[in-house]
């Protein structure tokens, strides 16, 4: 004679598994509806380099969570500032290994440049944007743009993929700064 409960537990198992299933695929499309993604390609495409932008925003989860773009510059200037401390860490690393005069002069130099930038940013640029002053928000974002530039020129093949996107992502934070209305007349 059979048991029953062979006969019973592949039904058992059919009622327990498809739900679950589907509340795991209805979850997943829950994130994908509340993700920031159609914003954030918006408002990229409305910048000098949008693959750039794109790519940089979709990257970093703070900006897939907002669909508003003052909070997406905003993450933007932070994403802008890290870039410069972390590309002026680089270069120190790099500079410890040299031994060319010329290229550690270079090095130096590309220090320099993201320090300054980095410096201007958080101590300027972002307390402006606070202040919705964001013309003068987007001077001190000139710095990384200026500093990205000026070390891309002095030839140094270091890091180059990361000094252009350095440099174009920066560009793109001009554009949205230049999106955002001014607050203040200053």
């Amino acid at each position: 004679m059979l048991n029953p409960t062979c006969f019973y537990l592949p039904f058992l198992m059919f009622f327990i598994v498809v739900p679950l299933l589907s509340v795991n695929q209805s979850s997943a499309t829950a994130t994908v509806n509340n993700d920031a993604v159609p914003f954030i390609r918006k408002s990229c495409n409305g910048t000098e380099y949008p693959d750039t932008c794109i790519y940089v925003l979709e990257g970093d989860p703070r900006s897939r969570t907002t669909t508003d773009l003052k909070n997406l510059t905003r993450i933007s200037m932070d994403i802008v500032y890290e870039e410069a401390i972390e590309l002026k860490s680089l270069f120190i690393k790099a500079g410890e290994n040299a031994t060319d005069p010329v290229l550690k002069m270079n090095i130096r130099s590309c220090i320099g440049e993201f320090d300054i930038g980095s410096y201007h940013v958080k101590t300027y640029g972002i307390p402006y944007f606070e202040k919705g002053d964001y013309a003068n928000a987007n001077s001190q974002i000139g710095y990384i743009v200026g500093g990205s530039s000026n070390c891309n020129d002095t030839g140094t093949k270091l890091f180059n993929k990361e000094v252009e996107t350095s440099f174009n992502f920066s560009c793109n934070v001009l554009d949205l700064l230049s999106m955002l209305p001014s607050g203040t007349n200053v």
